[in-house]
């Protein structure tokens, strides 16, 4: 089992120095923490290898600790560069402890001397030696708040960024490294760890300094470490290691792991929690043993998302087909281009979302529901500007004649019936409902069309004014109603246009084209909108000049007019009648005067009565007409036009095997992605090879 475990290790340590850790997730154990939360002690006591401790050469970069149990001390260290294996340096050998922390300082300060401050790089660390652990880790630079005067402060924000990517590795054992004596739970690395593993599967805390702790405080900590204030499946444990003071007078690693033994041995509140809870060699061990769980959990899986990623390659490798070096391989793969153009928009065009492009999350692909949407918005318009204003005279400061019929609500209850003033004491009056005063009445409505009165006394022609005429009607319409039209035509065009260009832009970047094919692809597009849209606008122009003429032969206009003409009358008379049927005849002459505008006004006030009527009636059918004639012409004559023009246009003129030499070349992009992708899988390969050897079995 020991033999399995140590070659299982090994086996994910080989398949990291191929850099299958920058394509898969390994499992592994990284080392994190704060500033000055004691993370170097911690490595350095379970490792046996001095860290520097310059303040200039602190952790700038992951540093891999690959560490091994054997007779004699033997290594290697060297740095590794990110996502560049080909500059990584070749290994050091080191023969020395001495030799591991003077080569992290070179490697430290060669990194500053590039300018990084803090670095994706890493350095690895492989040692054989008789005081080693079994174990791996990784040591990340430690979370800082705030920098010196001469520090850069973005190095905040680039360490946050380095350790998050380990933190959401979900095959990544948390080792986060937290100081006794501060608010633990509110330390920068135990809230980053809380958030990427908030179930605490992965998670193991590491109290360090409990030597810092005030007297009669450790029970918070004890409560903690005992896994009870906060449970964690991994739990807690305590090291004790060389503080700043014994660096300082030189104590060395060995002196300081027999101070941790002596310390825990005899300390009041510690020597009495289990053992296996405190201690370097103990935590050094407990690491060994969740190190190997973890890689006998993620190996099959492992070893799963490799032969994926391989087939992945070697399709990414297949889509990028073969060199455009013939007329052949150009057309083809042009026609691809223009296939998956064409289809997406007409299938945006009739609603038919089938398909991730239409559901990518980040946009809105689905332009048929966005037209829709300007079509309600479009008649929305229209029917705003479309409303035959009614409002009333005020006559409520007019005294009314005894005799004349009012609306009188006696019951105080928004009932109205029309009776006669028997007396006036204004504004109180008597009627033939009560003889008591009541000012609850009011004068019968009459309409204010004074504003459309001065209108059609100005567009009359040479008329009887006992007829409607057509021409002061059409005047009139044109001038109140369709001459305000035209702006929410226009808005609705250029939202049409506006939501067609942008949707072909996005349907053209969706086929992965190369820039110069989108390039051609998007000009043709622009080219041909403009054109169909000049024509459709062109036919809206005419359809606004047609309304400009007001004519119907629907027969919803004479029943719009009859039923405005009559309704009121009507309803007036259901209202004079009540629940009795007992109706005053005065009421209903006085009624009838009211409605047809016998009672005041003169020829004028007549004719204008008829011509408010005669508006509302038409407005209503020509509104809803044009609302929906506009919608049907733009998609007629512009959207249909568009994909037949856009398509001929491609497969034709705009689509020579001339042009298609010119925009279809093997790009810097597709030479650099193949030569990565063939990288990836030549890593992938060995990798693949390695797990293959018997020692891997």
């Amino acid at each position: 089992m020991e033999s399995f475990s140590g070659e299982s290790r090994h086996l994910i340590d080989r398949l990291r120095a191929l850099g299958i850790g920058e394509i898969i997730e390994l499992p592994q154990i990284a080392v994190m923490g704060d500033t000055s939360s004691g993370k170097s002690s911690v490595l350095s006591a379970i490792s046996g290898i001095t860290f520097p401790s310059s303040d200039l050469l602190t952790t700038r970069c992951p540093t891999q600790l690959i560490l091994s149990n054997a007779p004699s001390l033997s290594g290697t260290v060297r740095l590794v560069r990110f996502q560049r294996p080909d500059e990584s340096q070749s290994p050091k050998t080191i023969t020395s402890l001495e030799e591991v922390t003077e080569s992290i300082e070179s490697l430290t300060q060669q990194l500053v001397d590039e300018g990084q401050v803090i670095s994706d790089d890493a350095i690895e660390i492989t040692m054989q030696g008789p005081k080693f652990p079994n174990l791996t880790l990784l040591d990340l630079p430690g979370l800082v708040r705030t920098v010196r005067d001469d520090e850069d402060p973005a190095m905040i924000g680039r360490v946050r960024t380095l350790v998050q990517r380990y933190l959401t590795q979900s095959r990544t054992i948390i080792l986060a490294v937290v100081p006794a004596n501060v608010d633990m739970h509110n330390t920068e690395i135990m809230q980053a760890a809380e958030e990427a593993d908030p179930l605490g599967t992965r998670t193991i805390s590491i109290i360090t300094k409990p030597d810092l702790i005030d007297d009669g405080a450790e029970a918070a900590v004890r409560d903690l470490l005992l896994n009870i204030t906060k449970r964690r499946r991994l739990g807690y444990h305590m090291v004790k290691c060389r503080g700043q003071r014994a660096l300082a007078n030189g104590v060395s690693i060995d002196e300081g792991r027999a101070a941790e033994k002596t310390y825990f041995a005899t300390h009041p509140v510690w020597s009495a929690v289990d053992p296996s809870l405190v201690g370097s060699d103990r935590l050094a061990h407990k690491l060994s043993l969740l190190l190997v769980e973890a890689i006998a959990a993620a190996m099959p899986a492992v070893f799963a998302e490799i032969d994926a990623q391989t087939k992945t390659c070697k399709a990414g490798l297949l889509a990028l087909g073969h060199p455009m070096n013939t007329p052949a391989a150009r057309r083809l793969c042009y026609m691809e281009h223009v296939r998956t153009v064409a289809d997406r928009i007409e299938d945006a065009l009739i609603g038919n979302y089938v398909g991730d492009f239409f559901y990518d999350g980040s946009v809105d692909n689905r332009l048929r529901a966005q037209l829709r949407e300007l079509d309600t918005k479009f008649q929305e318009s229209i029917a705003a500007l479309s409303e035959v204003a009614s409002k009333t005279i005020d006559r409520s400061s007019q005294a009314p004649a005894i005799g004349d019929f009012v609306e009188v609500d006696a019951t105080n209850t928004n009932t109205w019936k029309l009776e006669k003033v028997t007396n006036v004491s204004f504004p109180q009056i008597c009627s033939s409902i009560t003889d008591e005063w009541t000012t609850n009445w009011r004068h019968l409505p009459e309409l204010d069309l004074a504003d459309l009165k001065a209108l059609m006394l100005q567009s009359r022609g040479d008329e009887l004014s006992l007829f409607l005429s057509y021409p002061t009607f059409a005047n009139v319409i044109r001038q109140r109603y369709v001459s305000k039209w035209r702006s929410p035509v226009m808005a609705f065009h250029r939202g049409y246009k506006s939501l067609l260009h942008d949707f072909v832009g996005r349907a053209i970047a969706s086929t992965g084209a190369t820039y110069l094919v989108q390039s051609h692809l998007t000009r043709v597009a622009s080219d041909v909108i403009e054109l169909v849209a000049d024509e459709a606008l062109d036919e809206l122009n005419r359809v606004l000049e047609t309304e400009n003429r007001p004519y119907t032969l629907s027969h919803e206009l004479y029943d719009a007019f009859m039923q405005l003409r009559m309704q009121p009358l009507l309803d007036g008379l259901k209202a004079l009648g009540g629940v009795e049927d007992n109706v005053s005849m005065g009421a209903v002459l006085a009624l009838l005067k009211a409605h047809s505008g016998m009672m005041h006004g003169t020829n004028d006030d007549q004719q204008v009565r008829e011509l408010h009527m005669a508006i509302m009636a038409y407005i209503r059918v020509a509104s809803m007409r044009f609302t929906d004639a506009v919608p049907i012409l733009l998609q007629s004559r512009f959207l249909k036009p568009f994909i037949e023009t856009f398509r001929e246009r491609l497969v034709t003129s705009e689509g020579t095997d001339d042009l298609l030499q010119r925009i279809l070349v093997d790009s810097v992009a597709d030479v650099f992605t193949r030569e990565k992708l063939s990288e990836k899988l030549f890593a992938l390969e060995k990798a693949k090879a390695e797990i293959g050897l018997p020692t891997a079995i």
